[in-house]
């Protein structure tokens, strides 16, 4: 999720709206997953609607990783490899969006359990001596911080950003996804036309995956 610096006051003013909307205290930590299906559906629509850039989202089939055979994508199914993996697609997108307006980013991740920090800043220095599509100029004046969803508040809204594309992603006890998570999120998706949003706002890997034919060609409904 981006935020323009000085859109950061308003965007904490419209969490503590959704907080008060959903019955909660201002102090209160919203996590997706112990909302009610109503509240997660208000929760969605209200992220449509905040004053934020854009939403970057990596979406990786898991099950498409484990059946893998070669040298890559076996490793990237181990979770942590996997994580960092997903951390370099987002880079590469966030990367191009301060690059195409200017300015710097100041990267913060949610805190994963069991994951120690170092592993974090050791990648971001593997990364620099690899040939990617980061723009890294956009992240040279700052480290990477972790927080969790208290001290990085705005974390609670990057929560509702990813938990409400899974919900939307992956198919329900029923067997369907439920779509209109995205439906409520397309407003701040990511979008760098001529290009799909599968490459940008909602980037899928392995690709082939959102080709034509593929389980999530759907996806190219939201490039508009």
């Amino acid at each position: 999720m981006i935020v323009a610096d000085p859109a950061e006051a308003q965007v904490r003013s419209e969490l503590g709206a959704l907080k008060q909307t959903l019955g909660r205290s201002p102090g209160y930590v919203l996590h997706f997953r112990n909302l009610s299906r109503s509240h997660r559906l208000q929760a969605a629509r209200d992220l449509g609607r905040f004053t934020i850039e854009a939403v970057v989202n990596v979406i990786i089939d898991k099950r498409e990783l484990a059946g893998s055979t070669g040298l890559i994508r076996p490793f990237i199914a181990q979770a942590d490899p996997m994580y960092l993996w997903a951390l370099r697609l987002a880079l590469e997108r966030v990367s191009w969006f301060v690059r195409d307006r200017g300015g710097e980013a100041i990267v913060t991740f949610a805190h994963i359990k069991h994951f120690k920090a170092r592993k974090l800043h050791d990648y971001r220095e593997a990364l620099r001596r690899l040939v990617t599509e980061i723009y890294w100029p956009a992240f040279d004046a700052h480290r990477f911080r972790i927080r969790g969803p208290k001290r990085g508040e705005l974390l609670q809204v990057a929560d509702i950003a990813a938990s409400a594309l899974f919900r939307a992603i992956e198919a329900d006890q029923a067997g369907d996804p439920e779509r209109h998570y995205l439906d409520a999120l397309s407003p701040v998706l990511y979008r760098r036309p001529p290009g799909p949003i599968t490459s940008y706002g909602l980037k899928v890997f392995p690709a082939e995956k959102a080709n034509r034919g593929g389980p999530l060609e759907w996806l190219h409904g939201y490039w508009a």
